[in-house]
């Protein structure tokens, strides 16, 4: 490397999103049971803990990715925002600006109201209308405070997981949904795009997508590359182009967690023959996917040729109780982020993934990310900043990858 220092104003923060911290609220996640057995109910209770939480949110990095919970501020469809529940995140992103900390606002990430699945969530037309009137109001409360936003958190991850592998919300199959959704949600990006770039040009806009290094273990199987194939289809950059095309993001973002080798099937690490064949090739892993740093450099290579955009990784980190492995994560990561700095590729920031331990998605509670630990067994939930976190702030408040 040139040097171990960032570029000037780089990005280095965490990420987190509302109803994984604050609970489910009155969403489609409202009484969900993880695939561990645990309820989200009120996740970590950050909505009542969040001046706690801010102390740690403002000691892990220069930057705060995050949500808002969008059935706590808008009660009905095109109904005016909560008082009450706007207070309560103006404080939050006052905070953050009075300690000159960068935001990017996710619009939505994950999470819906339950008035909206009611008529059929980002299945049905009028869904565009809906979200465009619910972020106009957020922008006009909020929008001095914004410096980037996503207009959604991975996309394909959503609608495949909602409409075709049944683990969000509804829980159905149906392929013809899920385009629909994908559909839906693409025209209101492109709504949301203009419309911010008219009235509130500050604000850099784009999507986070997400991916994984998809490598075949043979380059010249057909079936390997056929399942290349399917799942960039079902997930990945067809799903991205769809919603960039146009030109229609200033920046890339994208979230990157490690590299799915294929054989005759997915050699993903929360399968047990995934796990099994991971290990049998002697490769690290997590308690999800393979640990694949090099990845993560040849994704921003990618889009850097593809697309000449700016590029910011939304969310990196990995899923363990093993804080070493994580901050070896940590080093190896920023260390391939770092070549590509120094390589000309334009990679404006990073937002780790998570600043907490929180109800990871549809697996619970047990799935653990967070650079400071959360104590489900203790009456007030106790947080406490992990060896991770404390190197995580070195490297954050110096700019400068350091060593382990």
């Amino acid at each position: 490397m040139d040097s171990f220092n960032f570029p000037k104003n780089f990005l280095l923060g965490t990420a987190t999103s509302a109803f994984q911290i604050e609970g489910a609220g009155e969403t489609e996640w409202k009484n969900f049971t993880g695939a561990d057995g645990t309820k989200l109910d009120a996740a970590i209770d950050h909505y009542g803990k969040y001046k706690e939480d801010l102390r740690y949110i403002q000691y892990l990095g220069n930057a705060y990715r995050f949500s808002m919970d969008w059935s706590r501020l808008q009660k009905e469809a095109f109904g005016p925002l909560d008082n009450e529940a706007s207070a309560h995140y103006k404080e939050i992103f006052e905070a953050l600006r009075k300690e000159n900390k960068k935001t990017m606002l996710v619009l939505n990430h994950f999470s819906n109201p339950l008035w909206l699945t009611g008529i059929g969530g980002w299945t049905v037309r009028q869904s565009v209308g809906i979200y465009f009137d619910y972020v106009k109001k957020v922008l006009e409360i909020f929008s001095d405070y914004i410096d980037y936003i996503n207009t959604f958190n991975e996309p394909g991850a959503y609608a495949t997981m909602a409409y075709i592998l049944k683990e969000f919300p509804p829980r159905r199959f149906n392929p013809l949904l899920r385009n629909i959704v994908l559909k839906n949600m693409c025209k209101a990006h492109r709504t949301v795009y203009d419309y911010v770039k008219e009235k509130y040009p500050h604000i850099n806009v784009g999507i986070s997508q997400a991916n994984m290094f998809l490598q075949p273990l043979r380059r010249n199987s057909l079936w390997q590359n056929f399942l290349k194939w399917f799942m960039d289809y079902l997930m990945f950059e067809h799903v991205h182009e769809m919603f960039v095309k146009d030109g229609k993001v200033d920046y890339i973002g994208f979230s990157y967690y490690g590299r799915i080798l294929i054989s005759k099937f997915m050699g993903i690490a929360y399968e047990d023959r995934g796990r099994k064949f991971l290990e049998s090739m002697g490769l690290k892993h997590d308690d999800m996917w393979e640990i694949y740093p090099p990845g993560i450099y040849e994704l921003i290579k990618k889009f850097h040729n593809k697309y000449r955009k700016p590029i910011i990784i939304t969310e990196n980190g990995i899923c363990t109780n093993n804080d070493d492995l994580r901050v070896e994560s940590i080093y190896g990561h920023l260390y391939q982020i770092k070549k590509a700095i120094d390589e000309g590729m334009d990679v404006r920031g990073y937002f780790h993934w998570s600043t907490f331990d929180n109800y990871e998605l549809a697996h619970g509670f047990t799935r653990r990310f967070g650079l400071v630990s959360v104590d489900y067994n203790s009456p007030g939930l106790e947080r406490k900043i992990k060896r991770s976190g404390e190197y995580y702030h070195r490297i954050s408040s110096s700019n400068q990858l350091l060593k382990y």
